[in-house]
């Protein structure tokens, strides 16, 4: 009972010592995966684990920052969130909690190793991420990192997959490695590429024709596998290119352009978009509610409108529709 009893003191008084530093706000994005009561539980069940093995500094916006060798470094909140989300119990979220951070702090000591500067040994650790623009406005831009705009509205960054987090690549390390931001683009693309992404395709009945809509599914890399679809998916995309719907960073839905069935991608946006927004609206990191014609490796948003009376009308890109026009002549 006395043990109990001291290990109950012990962390409420952890906690009672940084309450000062404590924000309890729930992260932008994160406001329909968690209620306030269940994310001060949260918080309040993560600093005393993390204060076992670093010094707490504060916890603000989704992340507990702590001070590690002089520096202020951060463990974000929002996997755990969604981790803890489907568990009702609240009682287990502990060990959950526990488990989630012990593999955080072996991950982060590994991090610890990784000597940046050596391009011949980091390079397997380059990946790629996509942000919308008004995202990273809101951060401060992206001045200091290598991007490249791939998907409009968005931005594509180069990023390190390191064992704890994506961190973005900084444009001072570029110059140290002496490469061009093509050449690593490429590298960090191959990455992507050979990663086990989750394929399945499915046939919709819609207004009376068969259609065939695809999706591309993973945590993390789903979004970014997109963008070398004919490189790492030629099945994906027909004669005249595909139309894509990048949501979220986990799910890519896609509609093959075929001259056999050239406005089968008409329907499949009619359809998918109240999907697709959902996808976008629900997901903590959204991409993009737009739809886009892929073809020859680029890019090209559709324009959707939805009429007074609800009908979505879908206007074929430009180069598409000459497209079309020649195969009819």
């Amino acid at each position: 009972m006395r043990v109990s009893f001291l290990i109950t003191f012990f962390l409420a008084f952890t906690i009672t010592a940084y309450c000062q530093k404590i924000s309890y706000n729930i992260p932008e994005g994160m406001e329909d995966h968690i209620k306030p009561a269940d994310y001060k539980t949260l918080v309040d069940l993560s600093v005393p684990i993390i204060a076992e093995r670093y010094k707490i500094d504060s916890v603000k916006d989704g992340a507990v920052y702590i001070i590690n060798k002089g520096q202020r470094q951060a463990f974000n909140l929002h996997n755990l969130i969604l981790k803890c989300k489907p568990v009702t119990d609240r009682n287990l979220w502990k060990d959950i909690i526990r488990e989630h951070f012990e593999a955080l702090f072996s991950a982060f000591e590994e991090k610890e190793g990784i000597d940046l500067e050596n391009f011949e040994n980091i390079k397997k650790y380059l990946s790629i991420r996509i942000y919308p623009g008004d995202y990273l406005a809101e951060r401060g831009g992206v001045s200091g990192f290598i991007s490249r705009s791939d998907l409009e509205g968005t931005l594509t960054l180069l990023m390190f997959d390191l064992p704890t987090a994506f961190t973005p690549v900084s444009r001072q390390l570029l110059a140290t490695w002496k490469k061009d931001s093509s050449e690593v683009f490429k590298i960090a693309q191959n990455n992507i590429n050979s990663q086990s992404i989750e394929k399945v395709t499915q046939s919709f009945d819609m207004d009376g024709a068969k259609i065939e809509v695809s999706f591309l599914g993973h945590e993390n890399y789903a979004a970014s596998y997109v963008l070398d679809l004919a490189n790492n998916s030629p099945e994906l995309v027909g004669e005249w290119g595909s139309v894509v719907a990048v949501p979220n960073k986990g799910i890519v839905d896609i509609c093959k352009v075929s001259k056999s069935n050239p406005v089968d991608f008409v329907k499949f946006i009619q359809r998918a978009k109240q999907m697709v927004e959902a996808s976008y609206f629900n997901h903590p990191q959204r991409i993009s509610k737009d739809f886009f014609w892929y073809y020859k490796g680029k890019f090209t948003k559709i324009s959707i409108t939805t009429g007074p009376d609800g009908n979505i009308n879908v206007v074929a890109p430009y180069a598409l529709g000459i497209l079309m026009a020649e195969d009819k002549k």
